[in-house]
C-alpha cells in the first residue's frame, strides 16, 4: 500500500505566497513587457518626421511629400524651413498682440472705431506678411526640386486637395474635367 505522505503532489514555493505578491509580479511583467514592446518599436520602426510645417504649407508642400524624399534632400528642404522659424515666430507673436489690441479696443468705453480698424489692419498686415514668407520659402524649395521630384510634388498636392475636399464634403465643387 502507497504511504498517503508519498502521493500528494509537491506544492509549488509560490503557493504559499500572498495572492498580492503573485498580482505585483503580474503587473511587473505587464510594465516590462510594454517596455520592450516600445523599445522594439523605437528600434523596428523608422524615426516619425519633425513637425516641420503649420497650416500654411501642407496644401503647397505636403508632408507625404517630404517624407517620399531621400533624407539628403528632405533635410535640405527642411533647413530652408528652419531658416523662417524665428521670422514665423515674431510673426504670430506679432499677430497675437494686435489680436489683444483689437479686444482691448472694443472693450474700451466709450468705444474707438479707429482703434479697433487699426488692429485689425495690423493684424491683416502682419498675416499677410506671413503668407508672403511662405511663399517665398516655398518657391525656394520648388526652384530647387528636380524635374521627378516636381512631378513626385503635384501627385502629392493632387491627394492632399482631394483628401481635403473629402474630409470637408465638397467633392461636388471639383471643376469640371473638360
Amino acid at each position: 500500500m502507497a504511504d498517503p505522505a508519498d502521493t500528494q503532489t509537491p506544492l509549488s514555493r509560490f503557493a504559499s505566497w500572498p495572492h498580492w505578491t503573485k498580482f505585483l509580479l503580474v503587473a511587473s511583467l505587464a510594465v516590462n513587457l510594454l517596455i520592450a514592446g516600445a523599445a522594439g518599436m523605437r528600434y523596428f520602426n523608422p524615426e516619425r518626421m519633425e513637425r516641420w510645417s503649420g497650416a500654411s504649407f501642407t496644401q503647397l508642400l505636403p508632408r507625404k511629400f517630404m517624407s517620399d524624399l531621400p533624407e539628403e534632400r528632405r533635410r535640405e528642404f527642411l533647413d530652408l524651413l528652419k531658416s523662417q522659424r524665428s521670422t514665423f515666430r515674431e510673426s504670430r507673436v506679432d499677430m497675437r498682440d494686435a489680436a489683444l489690441r483689437f479686444a482691448a479696443a472694443l472693450e474700451r468705453n466709450p468705444y474707438d472705431e479707429a482703434q479697433a480698424a487699426t488692429a485689425v489692419q495690423d493684424f491683416t498686415k502682419l498675416s499677410t506678411q506671413m503668407v508672403d514668407s511662405g511663399t517665398l520659402v516655398t518657391l525656394q524649395i520648388v526652384q530647387k526640386l528636380t524635374p521627378e521630384e516636381r512631378i513626385l510634388l503635384a501627385q502629392h498636392v493632387r491627394e492632399r486637395v482631394e483628401h481635403m475636399q473629402q474630409r470637408r464634403g465638397k467633392k461636388d465643387d471639383q471643376p469640371d474635367g473638360g
